[in-house]
């Protein structure tokens, strides 16, 4: 990867995860947990300030943003889009959007392909397969009933899942994830910037939210 000042951002999971790859070295946000289960830009603006300071870099001085774009938590998505695209305002940086589900695939040690199964409710859930940190097949939703009759594999998530998956073995979490996202955005931004980059962050949601099921009802 060229030498690029870079700020990441993740609230997928609720949770706030950020990071700054600096030449390729790295600063991490510490674990910022939400008990209230809100994530507020007011509460992300500081942490990401604080990592500026960290790297000793200005605003003025990033060459580009990436957002954990999804899919996960509505809310979550919205406001770290909502945040990022409040910054780029005036900034004008390309931002990369990176697969919140390979940010999960990277908190593992493993070597085995491995599932990312989140829980997205309403019966449903957020779907990837990874090998080595790449994509097996495209991130989607589907219906847990349907998961169950998958072969069992390996797999991993945050939370619970709502059913028993007899066959399959679960992978603990073992890598922050402050830490997978600048992994990943290093990774993802070894491709070269061009004009053609979006400036305007956009979440993945790949479920209906509710007032669309309602609509289709």
């Amino acid at each position: 990867m060229n030498q690029r000042n870079i700020l990441a951002l993740d609230t997928a999971c609720g949770d706030i995860s950020a990071a700054i790859v600096k030449d390729e070295k790295i600063f991490t946000s510490e674990p910022a947990e939400n008990p209230s289960g809100k994530t507020r830009s007011t509460t992300i603006v500081p942490i990401l300030e604080s990592l500026l300071k960290e790297a000793d870099l200005e605003w003025q001085q990033l060459d580009a943003l990436a957002l954990g774009a999804g899919p996960g938590s509505f809310t979550g998505l919205r406001i770290a889009a909502a945040t990022l695209a409040g910054i780029n305002s005036g900034l004008k940086l390309p931002v990369f959007h990176l697969s919140s589900l390979v940010l999960t695939a990277r908190q593992v040690d493993t070597k085995e392909p491995i599932w990312v199964l989140e829980d997205a409710r309403a019966g449903e859930a957020f779907v990837g397969r990874y090998h080595n940190h790449q994509m097996r097949q495209p991130d989607s939703c589907m219906r847990w009933g349907d998961i169950e009759s998958l072969p069992p594999g390996d797999f991993c998530c945050h939370g619970e899942p709502p059913v028993e998956l007899p066959g399959w073995t679960r992978v603990p979490l073992t890598l922050s994830r402050s830490t997978a996202l600048a992994n990943e955005t290093i990774s993802a931004c070894s491709a070269v910037l061009d004009e053609n980059m979006p400036i305007y962050p956009t979440p993945i949601y790949l479920q209906l939210s509710q007032a669309e099921r309602n609509a289709h009802a």
